[in-house]
Formats: C-alpha cells, structure tokens, sequence
C-alpha cells in the first residue's frame, strides 16, 4: 500500500466518522431536545456522548432486526 492509498483512506475513514457524528447529533436534536439541552447547557460532554451511544446502538438494533 502506497503513503496515498493510505491518506486516501485516513481522509475516507475522517469523513464517514463526522458524518455520522452529525447524523447522530442531528437525529438527538429531533428526537430528544431537552436531553441535548440539558447536557449542553451543563457542558456535560459524557451525557452528550452516552445518549450518542445509546442512540447508535438503538439504531443498529434496529436495522439487524430487518436483515
């Protein structure tokens, strides 16, 4: 493997990560805006992250249960 196949894929991996942490955060605003309130408004960074968790583990419940 080349030093730019391997950028090429650090900078792929970079992007597929934030775009799903903004997914993730979007979809917490919707769906549960007092607790993403709640947690910004103390600066609580590890509520932030939990209902993060929580909310990618539900998710990936959700889609095995349709495989």
């Amino acid at each position: 493997m080349t030093a730019r196949n391997a950028a090429m894929m650090m900078a792929g991996s970079a992007a597929v990560a934030s775009s799903t942490a903004a997914a993730i955060v979007i979809w917490l605003l919707l769906m549960r805006p007092i607790d993403v309130a709640r947690a910004a408004n103390g600066q609580d960074i590890i509520g932030l992250a939990s209902l993060a968790a929580a909310t990618l583990y539900d998710i990936l419940l959700r889609l095995l249960e349709l495989i």
